[in-house]
């Protein structure tokens, strides 16, 4: 049993390890609009831009691929079983986890912006972008 989970983890680390050194990585102009030349001086409120900025890239270009990536795996580690049970609930559990972890993360932004969304920082703008970061927007005077 250790024997797997230490396989499981090597795996765990190459995958992340490959995905940060080989997921082509968008260039943003800032984190925060503030602090440069001719821009107003850095807030409170701008930490909470970064956070979105962060959050938003994470779940839109890390999150998915990665999610996907592990679905892949139990789905491939599932046919190869060849009928043996104990590898069939091994791949089983790769994707339920997979899917749990993606329920939990979903749940904990949406938690996360209504937080945010109650004590006055975001406001829902709608789901018209694809990238998730921009269905919230943090608006800093």
């Amino acid at each position: 049993m250790k024997n797997k989970r230490s396989k499981m983890k090597n795996l765990f680390l190459l995958t992340v390890f490959l995905f940060s050194a080989l997921l082509p990585i968008s260039a943003m102009a800032a984190l925060v609009p503030c602090g440069g030349p001719g821009q107003p001086a850095c807030q409170l409120c701008h930490l909470f831009v970064l956070i979105d900025n962060i959050i938003g890239y994470l779940f839109t270009y890390i999150v998915p691929p990665l999610a996907l990536l592990f679905i892949v795996i139990g789905g491939i580690s599932m046919i190869t079983a060849g009928g043996n049970p104990e590898k069939v609930k091994e791949a089983q559990r790769i994707v339920t986890a997979t899917v749990m972890g993606l329920a939990v993360i979903f749940l904990a932004l949406m938690f996360l912006y209504t937080f945010l969304n109650i004590i006055g920082v975001a406001t829902w703008t709608g789901l018209s972008s694809w990238r998730l970061g921009d269905w919230w927007g943090i608006e800093c005077p």
